[in-house]
């Protein structure tokens, strides 16, 4: 290879064809437009070493500085010690400065239960970003070593997953600070490349074991659909294409409906900020929304999951399919997703939300507080406190309506009262046959929404509601003609302390 890549010979036609090809690749996605460097993982594979050695006799071309960094995911014992050796002495012929990175990528896995192959690419691209971030005020990107191949084996293991068209489209070949210039090469052009340059590579044994699942569609599956037709990976990636295309028209079309529901999609970042309530929160008209064509529902419903589950990676069709339910069911019913989202349907509306540490205290319920029967006093809750005074009843009573103070019989009280919020079972007495009523179902009715219903304050005799505040007292438990003592209940919210 010589001591170092002269950069002034590629000036001078000496561009090989499949160089000529990635620099064509590059320049259709203008992978590097105003970009004065680019961070290059090369992890000693024949992908990664045909990357940077194009990189390196393109760099006059498309003027940047180029910086390797190579992680060692401590896996392989001297293999991978070998690895970096390689990586770095290329580093040395190429005039390249090169970052090694040491980590324990097992070790990584078991402490954030991530699979061996997540911590490794989370470790990888945590590397490449912290090299990245020392030149982003003179433009940086992360160039990785993706082709044709890559994005048929995605493309399949997308499908197998049920992503819908999002997984279809496979591998995009830029995406934020990432580019992909061997995206548009297949891995027989990858290797002839090598070979006629004369340049070795490494070979990681664990890409012939079929241990991992991308291994497997790699070394099974694929082939068998190459022996149907040797154009298959062709094929696939031109699928691919097509639905990214689709995916883009859609996308414009999702993009009105959503607008036209108070969220805005940035087309700049395609990142997408809601403007309802509270952050965390989108909402959108469910008649409107199952109005809309099925393939944009469905775009619709997978980006509003995406917001509030931090992305779509453990997200399948099956998921879309739940929400979608959620178009014909009642106030109040609702789906947990990976990742902490939470859809649900509050009247005419379904709401799309982020779970908080707090949302998750609102499902556990406060701590119920004993309400002491035989004496006056105070009670304290999370949201409120509540006030107790147990007295004969006078002559003159006003018994009108009033939200936060409620007068009951003392004496028909057979059970120890709590204050607490609502759990399952819950039921109030809605009359003197004693009829009585499902908690939940007099949320509805009151048209409470379905998160904030653990909010509500109760005065409770075991799974029977006594005092449901701001809403009713049980049947049970109000003042006739025969009442001879009275016990007085006041709630003050903590808002109005």
């Amino acid at each position: 290879m010589g001591d170092s890549i002269n950069t002034e010979d590629t000036r001078k036609n000496s561009i090989d064809p499949f160089e000529r090809q990635v620099l064509g690749y590059i320049r259709k996605y203008n992978m590097f437009d105003n970009v004065k460097h680019c961070v290059c993982g090369v992890s000693g594979g024949a992908d990664s070493v045909s990357l940077i050695t194009v990189l390196v006799r393109l760099c006059g071309y498309l003027g940047i500085e180029l910086h390797v960094v190579h992680i060692n995911h401590m896996i392989r014992g001297a293999a991978a010690d070998s690895d970096q050796e390689y990586v770095e002495e290329l580093c040395r012929k190429y005039g390249v400065s090169c970052n090694s990175y040491n980590i324990d990528v097992q070790t990584m896995a078991s402490d954030r239960g991530f699979t061996v192959e997540e911590a490794g690419r989370l470790a990888r691209y945590d590397a490449f970003d912290t090299v990245r971030r020392q030149y982003e005020g003179e433009g940086c990107v992360i160039a990785v070593a993706h082709n044709r191949n890559d994005v048929a084996e995605t493309v399949i293991f997308n499908m197998a997953r049920g992503t819908g068209m999002g997984g279809i489209k496979g591998i995009a070949p830029v995406r934020e600070n990432i580019v992909r210039p061997l995206l548009g090469c297949d891995r027989s052009e990858i290797e002839g490349y090598l070979d006629r340059m004369g340049i070795p590579y490494c070979t990681d044994a664990t890409n012939n074991e079929d241990d991992y699942t991308r291994n497997k569609i790699r070394h099974k599956i694929l082939p068998l659909m190459v022996e149907i037709n040797e154009q298959a990976v062709e094929h696939i990636c031109d699928m691919a294409e097509l639905a990214a295309d689709y995916e883009r028209f859609a996308s414009g079309v999702v993009e009105e409906f959503l607008k036209s529901q108070g969220i805005d999609i940035s087309q700049e970042n395609r990142g997408w900020t809601g403007t309802e309530s509270r952050c965390g929160e989108y909402s959108v008209d469910r008649g409107t929304l199952f109005a809309q064509n099925k393939l944009i529902r469905e775009l619709a419903i997978r980006q509003l999951v995406g917001l509030v589950c931090g992305g779509l990676k453990d997200i399948g069709r099956n998921h879309v399919a739940e929400v979608m339910k959620l178009c014909d069911a009642e106030t109040g019913a609702g789906i947990d997703l990976p990742g902490g989202g939470r859809v649900y349907v509050q009247y005419d509306r379904i709401i799309f939300s982020t779970k908080t540490d707090s949302d998750t205290e609102k499902e556990r319920g406060c701590d119920p507080v004993d309400i002491d029967m035989t004496r006056d006093g105070v009670y304290e809750m999370e949201n409120g406190r509540l006030t107790v005074r147990i007295y004969d009843r006078p002559k003159m009573l006003d018994l009108s309506k009033k939200e936060c103070t409620k007068y009951l019989d003392y004496d028909r009280i057979i059970q120890c009262l709590q204050l607490r919020t609502m759990k399952n079972g819950d039921y109030i007495v809605v009359n003197s046959a004693g009829s009585r009523k499902k908690l939940n179902r007099l949320f509805t009715d009151a048209k409470i929404p379905a998160d904030r219903r653990g909010e509500i304050p109760l005065v409770a005799a075991g799974s029977e509601i006594v005092w449901a505040v701001g809403l009713r007292i049980g049947e049970n438990y109000k003042v006739t003609d025969n009442t001879r003592r009275i016990l007085h209940l006041e709630f003050e919210n903590a808002g109005q302390r």
